[in-house]
């Protein structure tokens, strides 16, 4: 019934328009009951409005176990909203002329062997038409599974190649280029794309679907941070390299997606500091070109996919680690968008709700998702 009676309110309204100074009590009373349900321990939402950060809503516990509320600082695993951030990089590279957009990986980091891998453009990464597979097994060649630029196919292994490049072209490591191009001239001071042991007392604790808590899921970062300074070093300037074989010693060779900087995945974000990015990152016309279809109401774009739906253009981004269910959707147009972060691995469900009644209407996004 809620459901019904919000989507009847808010039908003809632009994004968040009748949502400006937050949504209804009723509704977060709605969204608390049901998120004991699915059960999802934590949530935090908010908008831009008018090409700036708006107001942000927290509902929940960032600990199913410790009770401690989900606050506008705490600390969530952004999953694939990174990807969006990785975009911004490489947007700065691209307007110094350090990179192009159709020049071959391989102009910059040259180890793909594969014929069709050696075609591939930066700009098909970022449109996820490379033909990579989103995440290779162990062993596997880096290789695309099609002609590349013929079809959409999602592909976090193209976004780890592009950080690769961006360290080689900058000379820097990834969290510290990130740091340098991104947050701090951002004024995002509590995101990294790293774990930071500073920040232990904020971080929202993954849960998974039962809603119990996932143990550990920091150790392996720990031992990285342990070991740079053993060996003297600044964790931010390391490459891939040296992530891959710290990571790999005693397993055989790291795999892209066991490594931690990973510009595909491993941005670690408030809601306040997201709000201060998406404002600025929305701008940006070249991210709205569709490069690639893959639904009649769907596309892809530079970096943000791209949905057409009740006469309006959304960009929008899902985001799956485990414990951490992600979404967001901005509409340039108006210079307003929503995103939702949740701890929890039946999060799907509750930034479904909110993006819904935010904008008034069913997203094909979500249900393509």
């Amino acid at each position: 019934m809620l459901r019904r009676v919000f989507l009847e309110s808010t039908l003809s309204a632009p994004l968040v328009a009748l949502w400006k100074q937050g949504p209804p009590r009723a509704f977060e009373a709605e969204m608390l009951r049901m998120m004991e349900v699915a059960p999802v321990p934590g949530c935090a939402f908010g908008t831009v409005i008018n090409g700036k950060p708006g107001w942000i809503r927290t509902l929940g516990v960032r600990n199913i176990e410790t009770k401690e509320p989900v606050q506008p600082d705490t600390i969530f695993q952004a999953a694939s909203l990174s990807k969006q951030a990785t975009a911004y990089a490489a947007f700065s590279l691209i307007e110094q002329g350090k990179i192009a957009l159709d020049s071959p990986l391989v102009a910059y980091v040259d180890d793909l062997e594969d014929p069709r891998a050696r075609t591939v453009t930066v700009r098909q990464v970022l449109s996820h038409n490379s033909g990579f597979p989103n995440w290779r097994d162990k062993g596997q060649k880096l290789a695309p599974e099609f002609q590349p630029g013929s079809q959409f196919q999602y592909s976090g292994e193209g976004f780890f190649y592009l950080q690769r490049i961006l360290e080689q072209v900058t000379g820097q490591g990834f969290a510290q280029l990130m740091d340098e191009r991104v947050f701090q001239p951002l004024k995002m001071t509590s995101t990294s794309m790293i774990w930071n042991p500073q920040w232990s007392v904020r971080y929202a604790i993954p849960h998974d679907r039962r809603g119990v808590p996932r143990k550990d899921w920091y150790r392996k970062h720990e031992r990285m941070r342990a070991l740079a300074a053993q060996r003297g070093q600044d964790i931010a300037a390391w490459h891939f390299a040296e992530y891959a074989e710290a990571y790999g010693e005693g397993n055989g060779p790291a795999m892209p997606n066991q490594v931690q900087p990973n510009a595909a995945a491993s941005m670690l974000t408030t809601p306040t500091d997201y709000a201060r990015f998406l404002a600025v990152a929305m701008r940006n016309p070249e991210i709205r070109k569709e490069q690639i279809r893959i639904r009649p109401a769907l596309g892809w774009g530079l970096g943000w996919g791209i949905e057409r739906v009740e006469g309006r253009e959304y960009l929008w981004q899902w985001g799956d680690n485990g414990g951490f269910k992600n979404f967001v959707a901005a509409e340039p147009a108006s210079g307003n968008a929503v995103f939702v972060f949740t701890n929890g691995d039946s999060g799907g469900k509750v930034y479904d709700r909110i993006l819904t009644h935010a904008t008034g209407h069913d997203h094909p996004a979500l249900f393509w998702v």
